[in-house]
């Protein structure tokens, strides 16, 4: 059995044939127009997936990043107040030195306790140091201000009380890998009784009485409490390093993981360009052909 065909059935078929053309062009001039081989998921679905895991691993790496600059701009200012603190305890312990000597008289001791007491002021001011708002050395408490003074009469500091907590602050820096960037006041100055020696110095400076032995003891606790901050020091010294390598490594792997996604979603312009060529010459192609089949109408007569 034979089918008739029509005017209407070649004329429709044309049409079909120039539209298909068309939008072969208009596919591949969008490429070209966003350097994307794939601009939504149904011209590669196997590649979408892939540019999409790809993308969110580069999101992922990218917050691993970003921990870890915020992590190293912390912890370079608490080592800083670190080291504030140490410089100022051993000036301290000059003084305790210098105090203990047998041929230093009362009123030496009262001048030298004058200076310890400016000094303690200092310990004071930089364990309560901020950085933009928080308060690094008040544990999670961050915006608690972590340590307050009782004043006497006089309104010399009397005694020290600890307000902030204990707990660590953690920065994730890597797929199950984080990073401590505080140091609670609580374990590094309250709980080696450091404001409390330092009073106790003060006040033996003071006294009528000085007892050297009491002093020495007293010097002996301060050396067990300034070593700690000398050890604190080493460690985030330690720990700025670790994190300069992890930063360096993370940002190789930002660039490694751009050049994936690149390689699997960026058009190959010069092939596109090709293409388009062709495309044009087959539209033409499909034009002339199409003003040889469809018949002229009544109106192209008269004309």
């Amino acid at each position: 059995m034979s089918f008739r065909i029509t005017q209407e059935s070649m004329s429709r078929t044309t049409l079909s044939n120039i539209n298909l053309n068309l939008k072969k062009m208009q596919e591949i001039q969008e490429k070209l127009s966003s350097g994307k081989r794939i601009n939504r998921p149904s011209d590669d679905p196997s590649g979408a997936r892939k540019v999409l895991g790809l993308k969110t691993e580069e999101l992922k790496y990218q917050q691993f990043s970003g921990n870890t600059e915020i992590a190293k701009e912390r912890m370079n200012y608490t080592f800083n107040s670190l080291e504030n603190i140490q410089e100022i305890l051993s000036k301290i312990k000059e003084l305790g030195i210098q105090a203990s000597n047998d041929t230093v008289g009362q009123s030496e001791r009262e001048i030298i306790a004058r200076e310890l007491d400016e000094l303690l002021e200092s310990v004071l001011q930089f364990t309560n140091t901020d950085n933009d708002g928080r308060y690094i050395f008040a544990g999670t408490k961050t915006s608690t201000i972590p340590f307050s003074a009782t004043r006497d009469s006089l309104g010399r500091i009397s005694s020290v009380t600890y307000d902030g907590n204990n707990e660590e602050i953690n920065y994730q820096i890597g797929p199950n890998t984080y990073i401590q960037i505080n140091i609670p006041g609580g374990t590094i100055f309250q709980d080696r009784g450091l404001f409390s020696t330092l009073i106790s110095m003060r006040d033996a400076l003071e006294s009528s009485t000085f007892d050297s032995s009491v002093f020495l003891n007293l010097r002996n606790t301060l050396d067990v409490a300034t070593d700690a901050v000398l050890t604190e020091i080493t460690s985030f010294g330690a720990k700025t390093n670790r994190l300069e390598l992890t930063s360096q490594s993370l940002e190789n792997l930002r660039i490694t993981l751009k050049e994936l996604i690149s390689y699997t979603e960026d058009a190959d312009v010069a092939s596109l360009i090709m293409d388009l060529k062709n495309q044009e010459n087959i539209l033409q192609s499909s034009l002339e052909t199409g003003a040889r089949i469809i018949q002229p109408t009544l109106l192209d007569f008269l004309k």
